[in-house]
């Protein structure tokens, strides 16, 4: 592998014959946005593909754009002359991004599998990693403001790294904008300890943090796949597949999911196979034999290296990361679960009770943001007025509290917090509110539900930040919702 500069960006390239295949990569992704700003970095990339079209001919190679939780990369292969010709152009388009198709915008489509990005958003909630699996009360396109400050923070040479498979590429210029590296952050898991929580998802996931290094844990992941796999098999109608998928966190750490959908029926049965053996695998040696068909590194030597400049990642080279799996034992891939397992997150569909034993023997933690077993705290109380309240069954019946530091939503179970400090967005449509928690979930206020609902409206107006607001003026089919069991 060759590793160079071209102005001042990082190139690393694997010799080949054929045609020349690049892939210009930045540092920039969902993780990287926030609830308002969700779908930026694919409407960047969207932007500066369709400029790069205009600055070439009609003949011209096209440009491909993807956007990951972490990483957006513009791919482009073909003659050598002609992928120089459109790195060039590409690289111009992002430094004059045109801003004038920002209203037409992108979707904010989900980077993962929807129970991937879920669980994401239990661990995580709405933020960082955990924003692709939020749930959008009303997508909304990044403002032309907010597009341009993202190109200028973001898809800068500071941030960008270039790879190649293939000849090598005379002439090569990448002209991208001047810029700073990014300073990441990468928040914390919101519970220490292993847990099960709910979401709007159709099956199961678990998630575990693990060593970006770690040759065990990668092994024990696949272990562990191939276990629920075959246990799921044996049912009398199939559940399957059961997928995996890791993800980025920091420099240090990912993400490791897996998740398989249920219908209904078996969501309890199928929660407790794949959690029982995420428990075993952590407290029982696999077989040698296991291990040994585990034992391979799947992942791209130029993906290793891009990361590696991008995020500060390890970068072992190839014949260090076959000797490190060469080396891991039985022994290490329990032991390595075993650590997993200690913060691991189970989730199931909205509405499900579990009694599930945790990985230190006692009950499993439950990290629902309703709670169940208390009184709701003391403020100001708004019900629905007196007629809607006579023909609605005792049960449905809900009313919200509000204190000082705080909007309570209950109803004649449990009922949820929202503290004004944990909102990171509010969304308006006219006289009605969405509060978005920090936590993942949302708060629907209708005025028109309670006795004294304006004033209550008002009340929240002046609790959350202005600059935290933003109207959406879509059409709606029905008013706002209220929140699920999340």
């Amino acid at each position: 592998m060759h590793h160079s500069h071209v102005d001042g960006v990082p190139v690393f390239r694997c010799a080949e014959a054929g045609e020349l295949r690049a892939t210009l990569r930045f540092g920039a992704g969902v993780r990287d946005e926030a609830y308002r700003t969700r779908g930026v970095s694919a409407l960047v990339a969207a932007l500066a593909v369709r400029e790069t079209g205009r600055r070439t001919s009609e003949t011209a190679l096209s440009v491909r754009a993807a956007t990951g939780i972490g990483e957006t990369a513009f791919s482009v292969s073909g003659r050598t002359e002609d992928v120089v010709e459109q790195l060039a152009a590409l690289c111009a388009a992002l430094g004059e991004l045109p801003v004038d198709g920002v209203a037409a915008g992108v979707g904010a489509a989900s980077c993962l599998p929807w129970p991937a990005a879920a669980a994401l958003n239990a661990r995580y909630g709405a933020q960082a990693s955990g924003l692709d699996g939020q749930e959008r009360t009303c997508p909304w396109p990044p403002t032309t403001e907010m597009v341009q400050a993202h190109a200028a923070t973001w898809f800068t040479k500071a941030n960008a790294v270039l790879t190649l498979t293939g000849p090598e590429p005379v002439g090569l210029r990448l002209p991208l904008p001047e810029g700073n590296r990014p300073q990441r952050s990468a928040p914390r898991a919101r519970y220490p300890r292993a847990s099960w929580t709910h979401r709007s998802i159709d099956g199961i996931a678990v998630s575990v943090e693990t060593p970006v290094d770690s040759a065990a844990s990668d092994v024990a992941h696949r272990v562990l796949h191939d276990r629920v796999t075959a246990a799921l098999a044996e049912r009398p109608t199939p559940v399957g597949p059961v997928e995996t998928t890791v993800v980025p966190h920091d420099s240090k750490t990912v993400v490791r999911l897996l998740f398989t959908p249920a219908p209904a029926d078996a969501v309890e049965e199928v929660a407790a196979t794949l959690w029982s053996h995420a428990l075993r695998l952590a407290r029982i040696a696999p077989e040698q034999t296991e291990v040994d068909r585990h034992r391979r590194d799947a992942t791209p030597l130029l993906d290793i290296a891009a990361h590696a400049e991008l995020f500060g990642t390890p970068d072992p080279d190839e014949d260090g990361r076959r000797r490190a799996l060469d080396a891991v034992t039985p022994d290490d891939v329990r032991d390595a679960w075993r650590l997993a397992m200690s913060q691991a997150q189970l989730v199931v569909p909205s509405g499900q009770l579990l009694d599930l034993a945790g990985p230190d023997g006692r009950r499993l933690w439950c990290t629902s943001c309703w709670t169940w077993d208390e009184l709701p705290p003391w403020g100001e109380k708004f019900h629905e007025p007196l007629r809607r309240r006579a023909v609605r069954r005792s049960q449905e019946r809900h009313w919200t509290i509000l204190t000082r530091d705080s909007v309570v939503f209950c109803t004649a179970g449990p009922f949820h917090t929202l503290r004004f400090d944990e909102v990171i967005a509010v969304v308006r449509h006219g006289s009605e509110r969405v509060l978005i928690g920090r936590c993942g979930c949302e708060i629907g206020i209708d005025p028109a539900w309670y006795r004294g609902g304006r004033r209550l409206i008002r009340a929240l107006d002046e609790a959350v930040p202005a600059q935290l607001a933003y109207d959406c003026d879509e059409e709606r089919d029905s008013h706002v919702q209220r929140p699920s069991r999340a």
